[in-house]
């Protein structure tokens, strides 16, 4: 709660502003923190928003989303017909592009998972990425904060170490596997497309809709994430997924009516 209220309120330049510095004493104080630096939260905060995306977006920075551009912590409710697991991991399986597919759908298919209602949730951020200068998409993309640990311990479990050369590209996304947050970022592209399709003129998924970027907070390289473009940067998992996936995913969920699917 701490670093989402931080990244969500702090001016464009961190380290510069006093403004920025009172608002992470006032939320360590209100974390029961009050005795940690907010030098060292401001520093890690300042190198994840100057971390370039990376993948599909490439240089663009969390820094150089202007206001108009970005929506924080954007609740939702996903109305739901009967959702079993097999129907979700169907839509992996069955359009299994990207960084997860019919390993993951597997995986997937052992939830416990049969329910009707209302699913309701908060995505971090939504943001447009816009195409100049830096190489966004022109595309409307969802992203999460992520703050665990993927470090060197002893022996004891005493940390030792933990910085960008940890959050592999590997290490993030068998991280991201066994911890579900495939399923949880495409339900947030399901809620981005309704949500899309009720408040954008003209929407076009195939137009408008991106994906979804995870941010390590503790991997994140700031600048220097730069030198590994135009690949993947540490601590960024960067995807746009097959489309039909997440129309499968909307139809699954009980929505999508009249919907044609895409291609994948």
């Amino acid at each position: 709660h701490l670093v989402h209220m931080s990244i969500n309120n702090s001016p464009s330049r961190l380290q510069a502003a006093p403004e920025a510095t009172e608002l992470v004493e006032q939320e360590l104080r209100r974390a029961g923190l009050e005795r940690e630096s907010p030098e060292v939260l401001l520093e890690g905060l300042e190198r994840m928003r100057t971390t370039p995306f990376g993948g599909p977006l490439q240089g663009l920075q969390v820094a150089d989303l202007p206001a108009c551009r970005r929506l924080h912590e954007m609740n939702f409710d996903l109305t739901l017909e009967r959702v079993r697991a097999a129907d979700l991991a169907a839509a992996f399986a069955n359009h299994p592009g990207g960084l997860f597919g019919a390993n993951y759908a597997a995986s997937l298919a052992q939830l416990p998972i049969d329910s009707s209602g209302f699913l309701t949730g908060s995505i971090d951020l939504v943001f447009r990425a816009d195409p100049e200068p830096t190489g966004g998409d022109g595309r409307w993309w969802v992203a999460d904060w992520k703050s665990n640990w993927l470090g060197q311990r002893d022996g004891d479990g005493q940390p030792l170490a933990c910085g960008p050369r940890h959050y592999s590209q590997a290490a993030m996304a068998a991280l991201m596997a066994a911890s579900h947050y495939p399923l949880q970022a495409h339900l947030y592209l399901v809620a981005l497309h309704r949500y899309l399709g009720w408040r954008l003129s003209g929407y076009d998924p195939t137009v408008h809709l991106g994906g979804y970027s995870y941010v390590f907070l503790r991997g994140t390289p700031g600048p220097e994430g730069q030198a590994a473009l135009p690949g993947a940067v540490p601590g960024m998992v960067v995807e746009r997924p097959p489309l039909g996936r997440i129309l499968a995913l909307d139809r699954a969920l009980g929505g999508g009516h009249g919907q044609q699917e895409e291609e994948s």
